[in-house]
């Protein structure tokens, strides 16, 4: 990796952290600037322009993320320690330990549905792949067994995502993580 690659990946590391905390449509240049230590020119020697950077930081938080999920399922063998492998990658972002600012789906989802984010079809790309993912265990789950036939893999998937990305709210608010633990054991006991 040569100089100016290191560059923009620090530029794409240090931004992603203020746009998941801050928003994208609230984190200035200027933030950047004083985050990465860097002037404006050598920012925009990287990126066309700050949608262009904000993409790329979301791109970067999501694949992360989705690294972190994925090598943690494939990691087990049964559905059920898949699912707990996947939940405990997910409650990483009420601790700031993967992602720092909270799960970066959500934060761009709710800034898209209120104003214009140049990205929103990769916003709906990650949902949708998180959601493959869960069906994917669930799936596993009643091949083995473990998880019954009336199940409907795409509604529990929805229905999965949706309660932890809610109890991550609740979480993140009340910086309380029992309102993760007591959906995790609830989504549990559904499904197993």
């Amino acid at each position: 990796m040569n100089k100016g690659e290191r560059t923009k990946k620090y530029i794409i590391e240090k931004s992603s952290t203020l746009f998941n905390k801050h928003g994208y449509k609230s984190t200035s240049i200027s933030d950047i600037m004083t985050a990465t230590g860097l002037k404006k020119g050598g920012i925009y020697n990287h990126f066309e322009n700050k949608d262009t950077l904000a993409k790329a930081s979301f791109t970067h938080s999501l694949n992360t993320l989705k690294e972190n999920y994925k090598e943690a399922v494939a990691s087990k063998d049964s559905a059920y320690d898949q699912f707990k492998a996947f939940i405990s990658v997910f409650n990483t972002l009420s601790q700031d330990e993967i992602v720092i600012g909270g799960c970066p789906l959500m934060n761009a989802a709710i800034e898209a549905d209120d104003s214009t984010i140049e990205f929103e079809d990769s916003i709906k790309e990650g949902f949708t792949d998180l959601i493959k993912l869960t069906k994917t265990i669930i799936i596993h789950g009643k091949n083995r067994n473990e998880i019954g036939s009336d199940i409907d893999p795409e509604k529990m998937a929805v229905f999965i995502l949706s309660s932890l990305e809610g109890a991550l709210a609740l979480s993140r608010l009340y910086k309380d993580k029992n309102y993760l633990d007591m959906v995790n054991m609830q989504l549990i006991d559904i499904l197993f």
